[in-house]
């Protein structure tokens, strides 16, 4: 099956242990709690992307964008992005992505916030990965009333 037909869903409570194992592929090294709404998308043979949103101290904070090396360039990122959109509705996000990654977050309604404007534990986590070398920075999506 084709990346462009890449089946994107989100992850059942008892499907944690291969949320962990499809993170684990990709690369990703932070932790996922399992009350965290995780999507998959996937062919027939293989999970090729996968994000979660998780409710952090009563916020919403997207994470752990990956796609697969070979599923990238292909529009799957934004199919998945907007399955996350329709599933916000109105309601507020937050993410830290890579600058060049403006555009993409954009698509939905991110914008490009200050530290000071986005909760006290999301500008900390901010400092922190810029601490450790990281080049990041804060976007939210405004929550749309009505």
């Amino acid at each position: 099956m084709p990346v462009s037909e890449a089946q994107i869903r989100i992850a059942r409570p008892d499907e944690y242990n291969r949320v962990l194992t499809v993170y684990a592929a990709l690369g990703y090294r932070r932790s996922v709690d399992p009350a965290d709404t995780v999507w998959i998308a996937e062919t027939i043979e293989e999970a090729v992307g996968i994000v979660r949103v998780a409710a952090e101290q009563g916020t919403l904070v997207l994470r752990g964008m990956r796609v697969t090396a070979h599923a990238q360039r292909q529009r799957l990122g934004t199919r998945m992005l907007r399955a996350i959109a329709e599933w916000l509705e109105n309601r507020e996000c937050y993410c830290v992505p890579y600058p060049h990654l403006v555009g993409f977050y954009g698509q939905i309604g991110f914008a490009v916030i200050e530290p000071a404007a986005a909760p006290i534990f999301l500008a900390e986590r901010l400092a922190n990965y810029q601490r450790s070398g990281e080049d990041v920075i804060l976007m939210r999506r405004r929550e749309t009333l009505g």
